[in-house]
C-alpha cells in the first residue's frame, strides 16, 4: 500500500471513527458518555498512528528483511506510548474509571486494528499474485 493510498484510507478511517463519539456528544449529551478532553486524546491518536505508520512504512521500503521488524517494533512503541499517554491522562485529570476505560480502548483498539491491517498489506507476497 502506497503511502498516497494510506493517506486516503487515513482520513476515511478518521471520519468514520468520530462518528460514534459526535452522535454520543450531541444526542447523549446528559449521560456524558465522552470523557473530558476525548477529542484532544482523538487527535493524539490520530497523530500517533500517522507518524508509526510513516516511520513502520519507510523501514519496510528500506529492507525487506526489515519488514517483520518494523510492525513489531512498530505495534511495540505505539502501545508503549499509549501507556504513557493513558498514565498522564489520569493523573491530570479526574474520571469515572468505566468511562475512560471505554473511551481509550475505543481509540486505543480501532487505531491499532488499523494500523495492523495497513502494514500487513504492505508484507504480503506480490508473486502470489
Amino acid at each position: 500500500m502506497s503511502i498516497s493510498r494510506f493517506i486516503i484510507y487515513f482520513i476515511l478511517f478518521i471520519f468514520f471513527l468520530a462518528i460514534p463519539p459526535l452522535v454520543a456528544q450531541y444526542f447523549f449529551p446528559i449521560e456524558g458518555l465522552l470523557i473530558p478532553k476525548f477529542w484532544l486524546l482523538f487527535w493524539i491518536f490520530a497523530i500517533l498512528t500517522f507518524s508509526i505508520y510513516s516511520f513502520a512504512y519507510w523501514r519496510m521500503s528500506i529492507s525487506i528483511n526489515a519488514s517483520g521488524q518494523a510492525l513489531l517494533g512498530s505495534i511495540t512503541i505505539k502501545l508503549l506510548i499509549c501507556t504513557l499517554i493513558a498514565f498522564l491522562y489520569i493523573s491530570e485529570n479526574t474520571v469515572d474509571p468505566i468511562k475512560f476505560i471505554i473511551n481509550f480502548f475505543y481509540l486505543y483498539f480501532l487505531h491499532t486494528v488499523f494500523e495492523i491491517y495497513c502494514l500487513l498489506c504492505n508484507l504480503h507476497n506480490p508473486k502470489i499474485k
